[in-house]
Order: C-alpha cells, then structure tokens, then sequence
C-alpha cells in the first residue's frame, strides 16, 4: 500500500490515572461469535467446494491474530483498516479487532493499493490488518502493515467499524458504526428478508462493502448462518459452485444479473436458491422481467446506504417491475422532505433508524446525526412503495440553468441501440461553465453522435441535449458494482469539441 511500514504487532496501552491499564470491554459481536463456537465448534460457519471452516475454528484464529498482534493491552479506539478476501480470513480479522478493542475500517481487497493506502492515510488508520489468502490456515498469515498518519491518530471510541462511503470523487470519507448500529441493522435486515436459520447464504458480495458486510460477515457472524463462497473467481463459473453448495440466498448486483443476461445461452440455475436480492444500485424494471422469464427467478431489490444500512426491501418480489424499491425495512421511518425545483409528489428521502452511524469520519457534514440521515436520493410514494426518481448530487449547471441527468437517461434510452446510459456534466472546452455528456453502451448496431443529437433534440429543451457523447462497450464500474464515475468523468472530458468519442 505504498510507503507503508511493516510492523510486528500494534501495542499502545491505555493508562488510567493509577497508572493502571484498562480493560478492553467485551464486544456482542465478539460474545455472539464466541457462543456460537461454544455450542457448535464443529458446525460448518463457512464453505467453498474445496474447504470448510467451522465456527470454532474462524473463532480459535480470531483469538491466535488477536494475541500475536495486539500484544499487551490495546489502546480501544484506534481505527485499524482490514484488508481481507471474503473467506475465513475477513471474519477472523474482524473478530481480531475487535476482541483488541480496535474499530475496523474496511478496506476493498480488490480496490487497487493506492485506493486503499489513501484511504486509510485520510481517515487516519493507526495501521492495517491485512491477509492475502482467505483462508489462512494460521495467524502467521496475518499482518500488521503500518501508515503515515499524523500522530496521534483519531480516536473512536465507542465505534466497531467504518465503512467507506461509495462516493468516487472527492476525498475518502467513512461511516463510523457503533455495535449496536450494526446489530440493529443486522437484525431488522434478516426478519425483513425472512431469513431462515438453515439458510445458505451465497457469498460473492465482497464483505468489505456495506451490503456484503451486513447480510453476509454479520449473519454468519451474529446469526450464525452458514456462508457459500465461490472457489473460482470467474463470475459465471461461481453459479455451478452455488448450486453444488446448496446456496439458497443469492445477494447480487444488477450488474451481475445484466451480464448473465447477456450470455447467449442460458445457465443452469441453482435450484435451492429460494431469494434473489439486488442491491448497490437501481435494477431496472426490463432487466427484473427478464431474468423472471429466463430463469423463473423474482428479484427482491434492496435500497440502503452506508450511513444507514437498509431502507427500502421489496418483501413480495416485483418491486423493480413497477419502478419501485419495495417499502421500508423493519424499525426504518421514511419521510420525504419537499425542496425547491422538486415536483409536488416529490421528497428528498429522509431515513431514521437505530441503524443509522453515528458520524463520518473525518467529521463535519451535518447529513448524519442522531440516528436520521439525510440521503441526496429524490423519491415519492406510488401505491405505497418508494420509487427513486433521481440524486440531487448530480445536477448539472448548464449556463446557470438545471439539468436532471435521469431526465436525459430516460430520454436516451429509449433510443434504438442503446443499452445502458449515463448523463453526466462536464467542464466545457473553455472551462468556464459545464456541457452535458452521454456515456452510452450499445449493441453492434448502436447508434452515431448526430443520432443522439437528434433524438434528443425532438425531446428536450436545447441546454438539455448532450454536447458530447462517448461510445463504450460496457459502462466502467467499480469493484462494488457501482458506477465508476471517476472512470467515467476521464472518458467524458475527451475531445469534446468533435463531440463524439469511443472507449
């Protein structure tokens, strides 16, 4: 991760007046952890189709990390990043931490390096957990690698684990998530979703990302479900894993499901996969039929945030097919708050919860505070379900004039030969104001500069129609599924005075 500094072991000590350490109060994660390898040390906490680990075993490693790392007695409070594949090795370097009383940033494995040590730098981790293998088969295989924080680093006391936010411009920032965040986030999403204790969750959402972390690490870890994960990192090749495994709950992606799509023969389905969730960003109503004829599959869309956790579960299925993310998750209160330039049905979505963080790290956005969260997401009511319309953060000032991007989405769409889209501002020629520009990915047949040009403009007001339109085989994403926004404001700042451009 940089210029980064290997270290033995971490080892600060808290004294009290007396001179005395203190002790490192007990976790409920860690003691839900603990019980469940008490009663069931042999039972199988999670499973790939070459390995198993029980719930004794990832506890007794938890354990082995802990006291060859933090030696002594651990300062509490520390932000300490975890750097884990999904596996074994990411619950017992979560439990690690937390047995030493250390808040746990995660940190994406497959992010690149840099990604990861800016990240830690700016949120002032003191070090960071790594393991490269996910299943380690010792604590040997752990390792403290230190940063260049300014000293003293931050303390958080009281806080378990901060998430980064999934923001791509801009400096890294995180949510810090106090134990009983999360155990109320976990615990309203597993009675939302009717999670069942013989379940088999498939786990190929990295643990790391918010959505991952909560319905996967969580469950296995508080809940005591068992975790599939696959053993082949080819994405399609992982569906015969989760069929040999006995997956019965697929948390994905509509990433994930519009590539399987696209594949020009059908896979064969796991056949116990009784749930089909879709989160980290909107799973379009065409793409949810779709996969309903294909593979007789409902989807259940899942909207929730970082800061907060879940929001919104479609219960029944068909949600995405009406437009809408479901109703809101149990002990969530929604409220849509009116704002100018919005229509009358129309809210900024307002979420309040005991899963809600307790404050970004670094501080200094009022957005979180005191259990509500203010989310930049524009929604309204329709027929009782939550229907996103679009994100406030991405209105584009076209010569003091505002520009919805989902607007001209909408509008694009529709065009023959344009599969997906993305409309976003970018700095005109002459840097002075912003110009409107359309990422589209298409088929073969897809269509010329002067085409979209031209549809738009039958459609949409002048300062509405794109000024420059790139052509891409897929829009770029990040390694969470979402977006890439940075990948794509690169790709939209190219020659933009011919006004068309290929990726």
């Amino acid at each position: 991760m940089g210029a980064r500094q290997r270290c033995d072991s971490i080892s600060p000590v808290s004294a009290t007046s007396s001179g005395k350490t203190s002790a490192v109060p007990a976790d409920a994660i860690v003691s839900a952890m603990a019980r469940h390898a008490a009663r069931r040390s042999s039972d199988i906490a999670i499973a790939s189709t070459a390995r198993r680990a029980t719930f004794g075993e990832i506890d007794a490693l938890s354990r082995a990390v802990s006291e060859r790392l933090f030696s002594g007695s651990p300062e509490p409070g520390r932000l300490v990043g975890l750097v884990a594949p999904n596996g074994p090795a990411f619950l017992a370097g979560f439990l690690a931490l937390r047995r030493a009383g250390q808040a746990a940033l995660l940190l994406d494995p497959l992010a690149p390096d840099e990604d990861r040590r800016r990240a830690a730098t700016t949120l002032g981790a003191s070090g960071v957990l790594e393991c490269a293998d996910a299943w380690p088969s010792a604590a040997g295989d752990f390792r403290i690698v230190g940063t260049t924080v300014p000293a003293p680093p931050p303390m958080l006391d009281g806080i378990a684990a901060v998430k980064l936010t999934s923001g791509s411009t801009g400096l890294p920032r995180g949510v810090a998530m106090r134990t009983e965040n999360l155990l109320a986030d976990e615990d309203a999403l597993a009675h939302t979703m009717s999670l069942r204790d013989d379940d088999r969750l498939w786990g190929a959402v990295p643990f790391s990302h918010s959505y991952g972390f909560t319905t996967l690490a969580l469950s296995a870890l508080v809940r005591g479900l068992m975790l599939v994960i696959p053993g082949d990192r080819t994405p399609f090749a992982s569906l015969a894993d989760a069929r040999e495994l006995g997956a019965t709950v697929f948390p994905t992606a509509p990433a994930y499901l519009r590539a399987l799509l696209k594949l020009p023969v059908p896979l064969s389905w796991p056949d116990r996969v009784r749930l089909v969730i879709s989160a980290g960003a909107m799973l379009s109503s065409a793409t949810a039929a779709e996969l309903r004829q294909v593979y007789g599959q409902v989807v259940h869309t899942f909207y929730g945030s970082s800061e907060c956790g879940g929001i919104c579960y479609d219960r029944e299925g068909g949600a995405a097919e009406r437009g809408t993310v479901g109703t809101p998750v149990d002990g969530v209160s929604l409220s849509l708050i009116g704002q100018e330039h919005l229509a009358a049905d129309e809210g900024l979505v307002v979420v309040k919860s005991p899963g809600v963080g307790a404050t970004y790290v670094p501080e200094g956005e009022p957005r979180l505070d005191s259990g509500r969260f203010e989310t930049s997401d524009v929604g309204a009511w329709q027929g009782g379900e939550l229907a996103l319309r679009r994100r406030l953060d991405r209105v584009i000032n076209v010569r003091g004039r505002k520009v919805d991007p989902s607007e001209v989405e909408l509008v694009l769409s529709s065009l023959a030969g344009v599969e997906e889209v993305v409309v976003m501002g970018v700095a005109s020629p002459d840097g002075r104001d912003q110009i409107v520009s359309a990422v589209i990915a298409g088929s073969s047949t897809r269509p010329k500069y002067r085409d979209v040009v031209a549809w738009c403009r039958h459609r949409l007001a002048d300062h509405k129609v794109p000024r420059s339109v790139v052509f891409v085989d897929v829009i770029p994403r990040t390694s969470r599924g979402k977006i890439d926004r940075s990948a794509l404001l690169a790709l939209g700042g190219q020659d933009q005075d011919s006004g068309e451009t290929h990726g």
